[in-house]
């Protein structure tokens, strides 16, 4: 075929691609609506095959012409309701398409094409002679196709990590022999029904094997945008020229001016030229519903497929890469997951399964979800398998955590195929998936139950062309880690390094918010030398430790007893500030990464810049080093490598440590160091008669003196003592509450206080003490006026003295003047409300008193986690937070950064409150955005600060 003008040609191609584009969805939509013809949809296929049939014929294409004439005659009779759209016709037209498809793809040799098995159905149907299968037929035979896989398995698992851009279909052939060829003039009689639909199931099957789109050569860019870049290469221009006058003219200042416009105008070129490269993720969805369709048909099962999220969009490389990956996943989920309508419906299932194939942002990524609502995955018959093949054993199984058994399905060579149990099958060709997705960034996590469904996730960068990264350093070179497997930076300080890294068998991990990180180091794994910096001589030595915190094999401070607790402390503290494992050069510095469900901390020598990097493939001396995933040229002309997280985990063979129990022990003892080290009160334990022991708290403590009881005055009906040049009101318990009278002696104590801004003496008789202990607070038995309640210290019942309560009961001329909220209700104006984040009942209950007793509305929750759901409901009307630190969930620190991170709420006052407030709590709690930190039980000055903020607010 002689075609002068390639031009034209190459229009015809592109016209009738796009001609094609939809059709096969249109096609679908067609035949859901079987006899209720949508006729503006047949319109709009009817005017494709119309269009592909007068081009070609223009061009000479004389194949493509024929056999767009026959399917425009079938459409025509489906436009004209004389014919009835049935799921047999439609497969003939979606058949016709395909091969339309490759025939326009391929348009060169497209007239040498033999497309009798296509014009035979088609002509057949426009005379109505096309046979279609009763009732008995069109369902399938009582089909082996689905026990197939299962004669097969070591075919399977050999190519299971073969090509990856043809993952094995997770179904055989109907028929290894061709199609018979149909001729327009042969008899439909002379064709029997079976050999016809044996016909179509096999072209069916090919089909979805060449599913997979061609990569693009060209790309559809909206003219805004082509009209952006080139006002940007415009200004590029300009500041070129300009920077080239500024280098001529020694001027600094001006250069650095035009060096900062340089660099914001190659920001959005770069972000406009990335623009073009994004596709809509539909251009690969749009193709599951021919997929599922056929598939289920073929398998005899009902299926009702979900699509969201189309108009996300990913970089075209992306779009390209991941149509092997999630063709293999959503057939592996209508073929393996989705169970016989039989089965399901005596499961109490609805007949037809249910497919959802979702695409959404989140942090800068899209995550795809495919779900479904089948069998679901048996970790414990996947662990099974796995001990049966030889790829673990027995013991391995016995530590492994649930995530850790469903994950197994990624193993190499991994299958169930053999296995009768309900996840047979379900993980063949599952690692190369993975694989494929580790060469896009991509992650990819599974949640299954079983008898109920599974859903696997995969979250994919953007784009991967330029990505940001955070540049490390070890053994003097740097590598970049891709900020889309980066969690956090940790720096461990050196003398903290003994007490925060521990080990779980042979193990070294860190314990990072309750849980536990394993550890690696960089160093070791890709085979560098260690070395560490010895400051007195000035050079770098290499680094002979074994183990990352040099603790010589012992356990876990967390199992210490105390003594040996203490002298371990004394030992550190004894130490010479020379020794090198306490120096500043010493500290830890952790890059936490996570891929998949895997999570770890990766010990590297220094943490640089975060930098955008252009990714360069690795060279062919590289290629076999598994660690890396490419490389990059730094702005000093340097190369640095790109690591690869996910191989790197492999190689160091690290496993979640979730689920063992080893780190449930671990785990348990110190969420129990915890909680016993946040319950510890400051508390100054006296009597007040001989049997009865009593505490307050020691902050509110401004002195103590001793008298004696001729030191006591009666005047006016109150006891007074002279007191630094004045008179100090003196009170006794039994004032208040219903307790012994003070013992009748000579010596006694005075216990100061700053009550309202006036002092007053509390009467009392020793031993007196100042302890920290963990208390337990009974808020019931023993609560009354003055007592807050009772709680077990050193043996004795001793009871809370509220001297706050009892002054305000004693002396409530000293609080009239100090302010209280008041509202007007009769004008509709609410009080403000505060919301209470603390996990003790007791201490929540006491400070929900305070604020209700001021005229607060309250929102009280019992942890960090629930006082932030909280707040998202009420975000409008909460007005402050007051927080706990130590909370399970989420603590006090992590609720005020989300707090602060949050545009709605960020402007909330946070007041901190705690037993005993460190230094470094302090620190820590201001440098995430706490406003206050006030202690618990201190009514007075939390009051105060409170009506201060509110005072502020409204």
């Amino acid at each position: 075929m002689q075609i002068e003008d390639d031009e034209i040609l190459q229009g015809f191609v592109e016209e009738s691609l796009e001609h094609l584009a939809d059709i096969e969805n249109d096609l679908l939509a067609i035949e859901e609506g079987g006899a209720n013809i949508d006729e503006d949809l047949v319109n709009k296929v009817f005017r494709a095959a119309h269009s592909i049939k007068g081009g070609a014929g223009f061009m000479g294409l004389t194949v493509i012409q024929e056999l767009s004439h026959h399917t425009e005659n079938v459409l025509g009779m489906i436009r004209s309701k004389k014919l009835v759209p049935t799921p047999e016709i439609i497969n003939v037209l979606l058949l016709a398409s395909d091969q339309l498809r490759g025939m326009i793809e391929d348009v060169q040799n497209s007239n040498e094409v033999d497309i009798s098995s296509h014009l035979g159905p088609l002509i057949d149907i426009a005379e109505g002679k096309f046979e279609q299968p009763d009732e008995a037929a069109a369902s399938p035979e009582p089909m082996p196709e689905p026990e197939a896989p299962q004669e097969q398995p070591d075919k399977k698992e050999e190519t299971a990590g073969g090509n990856a851009t043809q993952p094995e279909p997770p179904e055989p052939e109907v028929t290894s022999e061709p199609a018979p060829e149909v001729k327009p003039e042969v008899k439909p009689a002379a064709v029997p029904v079976q050999t016809k639909q044996a016909a179509l199931q096999t072209a069916v099957s090919d089909t979805a094997k060449a599913a997979a789109p061609k990569t693009d050569t060209s790309i559809r860019v909206h003219v805004s945008l082509l009209d952006s870049l080139m006002t940007l290469a415009g200004e590029l221009v300009l500041s070129r020229n300009q920077l080239l006058q500024t280098i001529g003219s020694d001027d600094f200042r001006n250069a650095e001016a035009v060096g900062q416009r340089i660099d914001l105008i190659t920001s959005e070129l770069q972000e406009a030229i990335m623009l073009t490269r994004m596709q809509p993720i539909g251009n690969v969805f749009n193709k599951f519903p021919r997929v599922v369709r056929d598939l289920a048909k073929k398998l005899g099962k009902k299926m009702d497929l979900t699509i969201v999220g189309k108009d996300v969009e990913l970089d075209k490389t992306i779009i390209e890469s991941i149509n092997d990956p999630l063709t293999h996943l959503v057939r592996n989920s209508v073929d393996h997951g989705i169970e016989s309508p039989e089965e399901r419906k005596r499961i109490g299932k609805t007949e037809s399964g249910v497919v959802i194939l979702k695409a959404y942002h989140e942090a800068g990524q899209v995550v795809i979800e495919i779900s479904d609502d089948g069998k679901g995955l048996d970790g414990d018959a996947l662990a099974a398998s796995a001990v049966n093949k030889g790829l673990l054993t027995h013991e391995q199984t016995q530590v492994m955590s649930d995530k850790e058994k469903l994950n197994l399905i990624f193993l190499p060579g991994f299958s169930t195929a053999k296995s009768i149990t309900d996840v047979s099958g379900r993980g063949v060709g599952m690692d190369v998936v993975k694989t494929n997705l580790d060469k896009l960034g991509g992650n990819l996590d599974i949640i299954s139950e079983v008898g109920q469904g599974t859903t696997i996730s995969i979250k994919l960068p953007l784009t991967l062309a330029i990505i940001p990264c955070q540049i490390i350093m070890t053994g003097g070179e740097r590598y970049a880690i891709p900020q889309v497997n980066l969690e956090e930076l940790l720096r461990i300080p050196a003398r903290q390094v003994k007490n925060r890294v521990e080990r779980v068998g042979n193990a070294e991990v860190v314990r990072l918010r309750g849980n536990l990180l394993p550890l690696i180091r960089l160093a070791d794994v890709i085979g560098a030398e260690r070395t560490y910096y010895d400051k007195n001589e000035g050079v770098y030595k290499k680094d002979r430790r074994q183990n990352i915190s040099d603790r010589r094999g012992k356990e876990s401070p967390a199992f210490y007893k105390d003594k040996e607790r203490q002298a371990a402390v004394k030992q550190v503290e004894q130490r010479s500030s020379s020794d090198r494992r306490l120096s500043a050069d010493s500290a830890l510095n952790i890059v936490v990464v996570s891929t998949g469900a895997m999570k770890y901390g990766l010990i590297v020598d220094r943490l640089q810049d975060s930098e955008e990097i252009v990714i360069k493939p690795l060279g062919r001396h590289l290629q076999q080093c598994k660690g890396y995933a490419g490389a990059t040229i730094m702005g000093d002309g340097r190369i640095a490598l790109i690591l690869d997280v996910s191989n790197l985990a492999r190689m160091a063979h690290l496993t979640s440590l979730d689920g063992t129990d080893r780190a449930n022990e671990i785990a348990v003892a110190a969420e129990e160091a915890m909680r016993v080290q946040k319950d510890k009160q400051a508390l100054l334990t006296f009597k007040s008669s001989n049997e009865e022991h009593f505490a307050v708290p020691l902050n509110q403590v401004e002195r103590i003196e001793k008298i004696k009881r001729s030191d006591i005055e009666d005047l006016g009906g109150k006891r007074v003592m002279q007191y630094r040049g004045g008179s100090l009101s003196l009170i006794c318990v039994d004032d208040v509450a219903m307790v012994q009278p003070i013992a009748d002696q000579d010596d006694l104590l005075v216990i100061v206080f700053n009550i309202a801004r006036h002092s007053i003496g509390l009467l009392a008789i020793g031993p007196i003490d100042a302890i920290e202990v963990t208390v337990d607070v009974d808020d019931v038995t023993l609560k009354q006026q003055g007592i807050m309640g009772s709680s077990i210290i050193s043996g004795h019942t001793t009871m809370l003295v509220n001297v706050f309560e009892m002054v305000q009961s004693l002396f409530p001329e000293w609080f009239e003047g100090q302010e209280s909220y008041s509202f007007d209700e009769d004008a509709g104006v609410k009080p403000p409300t505060i919301l209470i984040a603390e996990d003790s009942n007791f201490f929540r209950n006491q400070v929900k008193g305070y604020m209700t007793e001021a005229g607060y509305e309250v929102i009280e929750s019992e942890d960090g986690q629930e006082a932030w759901e909280l707040l998202q409901e009420h975000v409008d009307d909460i007005s402050l937070v007051l927080t706990d630190i130590e909370m399970p969930r989420m603590n006090g620190f992590e609720l005020t950064s989300k707090i602060r991170n949050d545009p709605r709420c960020s402007h909330l006052v946070i007041i901190a409150l705690t037993t005993l407030a460190g230094e470094e709590d302090v620190a820590k709690g201001k440098s995430v955005g706490v406003n206050e930190y006030h202690i618990k039980l201190d009514k007075e000055r939390l009051m105060a600060s409170v009506h201060d903020y509110i005072k502020k607010l409204h």
